[in-house]
């Protein structure tokens, strides 16, 4: 009976080992630090555990290791008492599926999908393990690295990712909730900065209130309401004919909107349709405007184009 009770015994810390495993490669470790942060005590105790993770992940196969060759000990003997059976191939056929489902597969997958509170619910456990076993557990990562020494590159690490690794790894956040999605739109306008033509982003030429320069404020005030805009062009003889922006701040406050137009009128910035927003956002940056002219082929204005359309997009 008392070898009965090791023998489950082996198993519950055979699906224990292993669920503990999937669980730490699998929780979402920003989720644990914000508890920790809040004061959670059993998420600052798992998150000691990744200090040094190699440790824990040794542990956690010396055990499931351990219970496993006992367990197959175990089948063997009583094989072997009771039947008389002392074939290899037969312990191999009846030990080989209750460890494969019930100590690594279904465990495994709960842990996976519940890793956040498996994790928390035995962190105590976990810590106590490690604690107990940390000296033999270093002493076989001490072995283990004395005969990969000669298989270690010299080439030192590289810390960065490319473009495309850092894009999977936003991919995968926003999968995980760690990142919402209007946060990744936010990130992808960021990387997409110097692709992206200014002429994609771009209001046209046709859609732009106009105003001509011989007209008054009270005439660009009317104007600007009906479009509901914040710039209006201002044209000489033919709308085509630009000769200056008026930004509507500039004359709102203005009382005597008999005044002419003059006065308020902004150098355009003209900017190439096929330069990029991020050339864009830094030309109005650096000229101190909020809007862009944009000039085609032949260097006529076929739209316009606010700053934070450029980082809205």
């Amino acid at each position: 009976m008392s070898l009965f009770i090791v023998f489950l015994l082996c198993l519950v810390l055979s699906a224990f080992f292993a669920a503990s495993e999937m669980a730490f490669v699998s929780v979402n470790r920003l989720k644990l630090r914000q508890l920790a942060d809040s004061g959670d005590p059993a998420a600052s105790a798992v998150l000691s555990l990744y200090e040094k993770p190699q440790e824990f992940l040794t542990l956690l196969l010396i055990g499931n290791n351990i219970v496993n060759v006992a367990v197959a000990a175990i089948v063997t003997i009583q094989l072997d008492l009771r039947f008389g059976i002392a074939n290899e191939w037969v312990v191999l056929a009846l030990t080989a599926p209750v460890l494969l489902i019930f100590c690594e597969t279904v465990p495994k997958d709960y842990a996976r999908i519940r890793a956040q509170s498996f994790l928390l619910g035995y962190s105590g456990v976990m810590c106590g393990i490690l604690r107990i076993f940390r000296l033999p557990v270093r002493m076989v990562l001490s072995v283990v690295h004395f005969f990969l020494r000669p298989l270690r590159a010299t080439k030192p690490k590289n810390i960065f990712v490319n473009e495309e690794e850092f894009r999977s790894l936003i991919q995968e956040s926003v999968k995980l909730g760690v990142i919402s999605r209007p946060e990744k739109r936010l990130i992808d306008t960021i990387l997409d900065f110097e692709k992206i033509k200014v002429e994609d982003v771009m209001v046209p030429f046709e859609r732009i209130p106009k105003v001509s320069l011989g007209a008054d404020i009270q005439s660009a005030k009317k104007v600007a309401k009906e479009h509901h805009s914040k710039m209006l062009l201002v044209y000489e003889e033919l709308p085509e004919i630009i000769v200056g922006m008026i930004y509507v701040f500039d004359i709102l406050f203005e009382e005597d909107e008999t005044l002419g137009l003059k006065k308020f009128l902004r150098a355009p910035v003209f900017i190439p349709s096929q330069a990029s927003i991020e050339k864009a956002f830094l030309t109005l940056q650096d000229k101190r405007q909020s809007y862009a002219l944009i000039t085609g082929k032949s260097m006529v204005v076929i739209g316009a184009v606010p700053i934070e359309s450029l980082v809205a997009f």
